[in-house]
């Protein structure tokens, strides 16, 4: 591999990368606050997308009136996924509602793209949407598109205003408040159910604007959530729940670069097998810095 190549392959990791980390942070956030295992996140990134290229192709609606519409239903069906589907199922199912809600969130996001199918036809599945002319800028040898500008800035933006709000605000020392001990917070006057909506409202935000971010480079189609959420998975388990979210970033980051830099010597379709292969060197590497046995390994790590 040479330079050149390195060098677009690193910029190709950093701007899918930049995606991914705008979904670890709202899928942590959802799974580190309300502790549901939110596998629907992948409806309501797909219900965005879809309905905000709709909004605009056939409906007629100018596209930023069409995105805010999009963005608006996916919030409103996060939010009604909590408190019309979890929370219920979580009060009946007690100790066993981690598996509960996963099998549930895993249903609706079934039945979500089976709906999606039927209202809008198969015969016109992908959908477009076109906001503004996507020209190729160069620098040197290296290529990208004022898209994947916007792409950088916006997932960023959206981070890093998150964490000050989290750092900064009342709301968002709440929020942090109920993720490390929902039972104190709500001793302490802490409504935890609206902040378990908020998480919600909060996470489906940031799926919406990368799944309408995704739609203006590609298109809309009704499965395109499946490969978000485990990205999203993957960061969240990564990066951590409790984290602050410019860290859960940077391991979104991280997680595109090994993906862009990995397709030098494997095709693209195994790129989900490398993500996967990431997590689950994480997850080994936890179960040894967690066993009695594997202490002399951690001290000759630690050594060298």
């Amino acid at each position: 591999m040479d330079l050149h190549q390195f060098i677009q392959l690193t910029v190709n990791g950093l701007i899918n990368g930049s995606t991914y980390a705008l979904l670890g942070v709202g899928f942590a956030l959802i799974l580190g606050v309300t502790g549901r295992f939110h596998f629907a996140y992948a409806f309501t990134y797909t219900l965005t997308g879809y309905l905000a290229a709709v909004a605009a192709s056939s409906w007629g609606l100018p596209v930023i009136p069409a995105m805010l519409i999009g963005l608006l239903v996916g919030i409103v069906m996060g939010v009604l996924i909590e408190v019309g589907v979890y929370r219920p199922l979580a009060a009946k199912a007690g100790t066993n509602s981690l598996l509960v809600i996963f099998v549930a969130s895993l249903g609706i996001t079934i039945a979500g793209q089976s709906a999606i199918t039927l209202i809008w036809g198969l015969n016109a599945q992908a959908r477009t949407l076109e906001a503004f002319k996507i020209s190729t800028w160069h620098l040197g040898s290296i290529n990208f598109t004022n898209l994947d500008v916007l792409t950088v800035v916006v997932a960023w933006a959206c981070t890093l205003a998150f964490s000050a709000f989290l750092r900064f605000s009342s709301h968002g020392r709440q929020i942090k408040a109920v993720r490390a001990n929902p039972e104190m917070a709500q001793a302490v006057g802490i409504d935890s159910r609206a902040i378990y909506r908020v998480a919600f409202a909060i996470g489906s935000i940031f799926a919406g604007v990368a799944a309408i971010l995704y739609t203006l480079k590609y298109a809309a189609v009704p499965d395109m959530g499946q490969r978000p959420v485990f990205y999203a998975l993957v960061v969240a388990f990564i990066g951590g729940t409790a984290r602050a979210p410019w860290k859960v970033g940077l391991t979104g980051l991280g997680l595109g670069l090994i993906e862009s830099w990995s397709g030098n010597w494997v095709s693209a379709q195994w790129s989900s097998t490398i993500v996967f292969a990431v997590l689950l060197i994480y997850l080994t590497w936890q179960s040894l810095k967690s066993a009695a046995w594997a202490r002399p390994i951690r001290v000759l790590a630690q050594q060298s």
